[in-house]
C-alpha cells in the first residue's frame, strides 16, 4: 500500500487546526481500521455508517461538518440530495470549499445556536440534520437541539454523536473543548425530549448495526456504540404561543 494512502501523520496539527480533523489517508474508513488510526475509525466511520441510512432523503444539513469530508462522502453517494455543511470554523469552511466539491455540495460558516449563517441568513429546514460529536462543545446544547427539532419535516430525521461511554455524566471532562459528556441513560433521557422515538444500539433498534459489526469492530472492538451514533425520528415541535405541540 502506498503511503500516499495510509493515515500516517493524520493526527491534528494543533499549530493549525483546534478543533477540526483532516483525513490525510484518504476517505475510506477501512484504511484506517487496518492502520488502527482511531481518529480515522470515528471521524470517517460514522458518515461511512450514515450514507445508507440517509438514502432517499433531500436536504441534508451536517453540522459542524469540519473539514468537510463527510459532506463529500453523503454528496457523493446521494447525488440527487443537496447537502449543506455548516461549521462556525471558517478555517475549516475555507478547507472544505477548496478541497470538498460537488454539484450538490455547498459549505457555509454558521452558528447553529442561531440557526443561521454567518451573514445572518437562516439555515432553513431539511428532512434530515447530521451532528456528530458537536453538542459536548456546547454551552446551550439545548438551544441545539430545540433548533434540530424545529427544523426538520415531520418525516425528517437526525443523526447524531456525541461521548457517551460512562457510567455517569463527566461535567468538567479532560479535555479542555468539551463542556460535558453524557451517561448512556442521561443523552437518551435528553433526547427523548426533544423526538419520540430514538434509535440505538441497545434495543436493537440501530439502522445499518451491521457497518459497525463487521466493517469496524469484525474482529475485535474499535467503536464503542453505546448511544453513539443514534437516529432520532418524530421531531417534537411546539407552537412558539400555547407551547403545544404543532400538527402540520
Amino acid at each position: 500500500m502506498s503511503t500516499a494512502n495510509t493515515p500516517q501523520g493524520a493526527n491534528k496539527d494543533q499549530k493549525q487546526t483546534i478543533e477540526y480533523w483532516i483525513p490525510k489517508g484518504g476517505l475510506d474508513v477501512r484504511v484506517y481500521v487496518e492502520h488502527e488510526h482511531k481518529q480515522g475509525i470515528h471521524h470517517l466511520g460514522r458518515y461511512t455508517w450514515a450514507i445508507p441510512v440517509v438514502e432517499g432523503r433531500k436536504r441534508i444539513i451536517d453540522i459542524a461538518c469540519g473539514a468537510g469530508y463527510g459532506s463529500k462522502l453523503l454528496a457523493d453517494a446521494h447525488p440527487e440530495s443537496e447537502i449543506l455543511g455548516v461549521d462556525y470554523d471558517e478555517r475549516a469552511i475555507a478547507y472544505a470549499r477548496k478541497n470538498y466539491r460537488a454539484p450538490n455540495l455547498r459549505f457555509e460558516s454558521g452558528n447553529l445556536v442561531k440557526w443561521e449563517t454567518r451573514a445572518g441568513a437562516p439555515l432553513g429546514e431539511f428532512d434530515c440534520v447530521l451532528s456528530f460529536d458537536t453538542i459536548e462543545h456546547l454551552l446551550h446544547r439545548e438551544i441545539a437541539l430545540i433548533n434540530f427539532a424545529e427544523n426538520l419535516t415531520e418525516e425528517g430525521i437526525l443523526l447524531l454523536s456525541t461521548p457517551c461511554g460512562k457510567p455517569t455524566n463527566l461535567l468538567n471532562p479532560g479535555w479542555e473543548h468539551h463542556k460535558i459528556e453524557y451517561s448512556f441513560f442521561s443523552l437518551h433521557n435528553l433526547l427523548r425530549r426533544f423526538f419520540g422515538t430514538v434509535l440505538h444500539t441497545q434495543d436493537k433498534t440501530l439502522p445499518n448495526q451491521e457497518f459497525w459489526d463487521t466493517v469496524i469492530n469484525g474482529d475485535k472492538p474499535r467503536y464503542l456504540n453505546r448511544m453513539n451514533p443514534v437516529v432520532c425520528e418524530r421531531p417534537i415541535q411546539l407552537d412558539a404561543v400555547t407551547g403545544q405541540p404543532k400538527r402540520r
